[in-house]
Formats: structure tokens, sequence, C-alpha cells
């Protein structure tokens, strides 16, 4: 009877974990009233384009939070010869709707998805939909930034303090950890005028502008031009950074290897310090001689 218990409690427990986070992920997406500046990225959009397979009714969708990101990954996919003989139609779907990304992620739509990893953890999608990392982005630090002053994390500092934040609960720096500070802090959201936008652009211009009186994002060096440095303070340090998910319901090896030499050649590509720190994940392919290969953790 008691190795049942724990055999029981071995399977229960890895479940209610799972309710827990995903009880949180909604927690976070209705939990406030969100004032936005600009409510576009509630409407998700897509391109579509068709490969030469014509008779071929299978699609491969890509799912990603980065509309700037869409064409250029379309435009690789399709001309991808894996692609064009595996998929009749390739899709690239963006958005940072929360039902978006439950939608495609949640329920196993994406076949390739640039998400955060707490989204995969809150559905268990790598072990319902079989999901694969092949890449990342580096870790980076998460700061309240100001215009003036250097942030201070107490109480007293950031009382009733006007706070820009991303208006969407995945996204760590902009939305989870500086709510996770507030609460730390004892700070009830009542107590802060916050104002919500739709990307970490749009956030540094609430700030250049005196619209509010501190950000939480990242800090990129081309952000010197706009603000001082001596301005920042971390918030927390090592955030994950957002990963490249696909779905591998077959040993499809091609797939994967295309998919990375193609995730390659776009972060060579980009003018983004983010997006040019791409690690591709080690798998049975032949690895380009410039990739970079993530390091594990020391414990």
């Amino acid at each position: 009877m008691q190795k049942r218990i724990l055999s029981i409690n071995a399977i229960a427990l890895p479940i209610l974990s799972g309710i827990f986070m995903l009880a949180s992920w909604y927690a976070g997406v209705y939990s406030s009233v969100i004032k936005s500046e600009n409510l576009s990225n509630l409407i998700s959009q897509s391109l579509t384009c068709q490969t030469k397979s014509v008779k071929n009714s299978d699609e491969f969708v890509a799912f990603i939070t980065d509309q700037g990101m869409a064409s250029k990954l379309l435009s690789a996919l399709c001309s991808n010869q894996t692609l064009n003989r595996q998929y009749g139609k390739v899709t690239v779907q963006w958005s940072h709707n929360e039902q978006e990304i439950i939608q495609y992620v949640g329920k196993g739509i994406a076949d390739l998805a640039l998400v955060k990893e707490n989204v995969m953890l809150a559905f268990a999608a790598e072990t319902t939909y079989r999901y694969q990392t092949v890449a990342q982005y580096k870790d980076y630090s998460t700061y309240l930034i100001s215009l003036k002053e250097k942030p201070k994390l107490t109480k007293q500092y950031l009382w009733g303090k006007r706070l820009g934040l991303l208006d969407y609960p995945s996204s760590r720096s902009g939305h989870i950890v500086p709510k996770g500070l507030l609460n730390e802090l004892g700070i009830s959201e009542a107590n802060m005028d916050i104002v919500y936008v739709n990307s970490h652009e749009a956030l540094r211009d609430l700030l250049a502008t005196g619209s509010v009186d501190i950000i939480s994002s990242f800090w990129k060096d081309i952000d010197d031009q706009r603000f001082s440095a001596n301005y920042i303070t971390p918030i927390k340090t090592k955030v994950s950074g957002s990963k490249w998910y696909l779905k591998m319901e077959t040993q499809n090896t091609d797939l994967i290897c295309e998919i990375q030499k193609t995730l390659l050649q776009l972060s060579s590509k980009t003018q983004s310090d983010y997006y040019s720190q791409l690690q591709l994940i080690p798998n049975h392919c032949q690895l380009p001689l410039n990739a970079k290969i993530p390091v594990p953790d020391e414990k």
C-alpha cells in the first residue's frame, strides 16, 4: 500500500504543479485593468506562402511574438528545400495576445514557436506535443530605467510612481519581474500609476517623453543614445531568454537541421543585439563553425 501511495504522488505532483502554473498564468492575464496606449497587439496577424508542393495539404505553422521578424522568417522558411518537399503551405502567425499563445502553443497547433520557457512549462507542451528546444537566446537582466535619477528598489521610492509595463503577462522583463518586485515590497497596484504598452520600444518612448517616471525592461547598448546607464537599477539578473521550439512528432532529422540553419541565418542578418545572440541546441545535425553552443550552468 505504501508503494502505491508513493506512485500516485509521483504522478499527481507534476500534474498539480502544472495546474498551479496554469492558474498563475490566467491570474496574470486577468488580474488587472489594462490602460493601454496601443491595443493593436490584441489582433493576431499572419503571413502565408505556397510551397512548390502544391498538391501537399500539410501546413507548417510558425508562431512568434515579434511582428518585425515575421516576413523575414516566412521568406526563409518558404525558400527552404526541405520544407518545400514536406509541406504545401507555410504560415507565420504573430501575436502577444495570451489567448493566441494558448491556442497555438498550449494546444500544439504551432510546428515552430518562439516563446518563453515559462509558457511551455505552464502547459506541459514539451511532453504533451513533443516540442523540442532547437535554439535559444542568451539570458539577460531586467532593469528599472529612469530618465533623471537612479531608481531604488524600495517601497518608499516606488510608491505612487508612474510605471511603464508591457501589457502581456508572458513578458519576463516587462511584466512578470516588475510585478513580482511590487508584490515582494508589499505595494498594491492600486498605489501605482501603471501604463501598459505593447512593446519595449513603446516603453522607451513613454520614458523619453516623460509620460512615466520609470519603466521595466532590458538594457541594450543603443539605449545609451537616449538614456543614461547611471540611471538603471537591476531587479533580477539571469532572466531566461526566449527559446525556439520545434514540434517533433516523428524523427524528422532533416527538418530540425534545416530549421536550425534558417534561424542561424536570420540571426546573422538581424540588427537586434538580442536576436543576434542565438545559441543552437546540439543534436544530430552538423552545426556551422560559427554556431554558438550553450554551455550548461554549473551546479
